[in-house]
């Protein structure tokens, strides 16, 4: 399949509130930090990364996910395991209710952006799948620059 999704963007916007790499629900991930995560909540969608990375939740709970693409080119949610594949324009925002798992991790991607470390998760707790430093930015995380 060929997607168009505009290029691999013009602008170098750093995103702040994180930053590294980190590994979650066995995905590698740009690391913008974990929320815990009730009713709606707002997903940052931008050039290559979601802000928060992990949205943590009450297990089975289902909560409304606000995405809005601030990035400058199309991006994509995707969880397989609960039907969702929604696109996002530059510019646009879309709501997409989600369930956070009753045990484990489910990584959630931009289907066009997958391969360059956009990806994140829901969990119903603990520290979200991440290993290699995750949210304390310890270990053998890189600093997040180039990617």
């Amino acid at each position: 399949m060929v997607a168009g999704c505009g290029g691999y963007g013009s602008k170098s916007k750093s995103g702040g509130g994180g930053g590294g790499k980190t590994t979650v629900a066995g995905v590698s991930a740009n690391n913008h930090g974990s929320e815990s995560v009730s009713g709606t909540a707002e997903v940052e969608v931008d050039d290559y990364y979601f802000k928060p990375t992990v949205l943590k939740g009450k297990p089975g709970s289902s909560v409304t996910l606000e995405l809005k693409n601030e990035g400058s080119v199309e991006h994509n949610f995707t969880i397989d395991s609960q039907g969702i594949d929604k696109d996002l324009k530059a510019g646009q925002d879309a709501k997409v209710s989600v369930t956070i798992p009753k045990s484990g991790v489910i990584s959630f991607y931009c289907k066009y952006h997958k391969g360059r470390g956009m990806a994140g998760a829901l969990t119903g707790g603990g520290n979200g799948g991440m290993s290699g430093g995750g949210e304390t930015g310890t270990g053998s995380t890189s600093t997040g620059k180039g990617y």
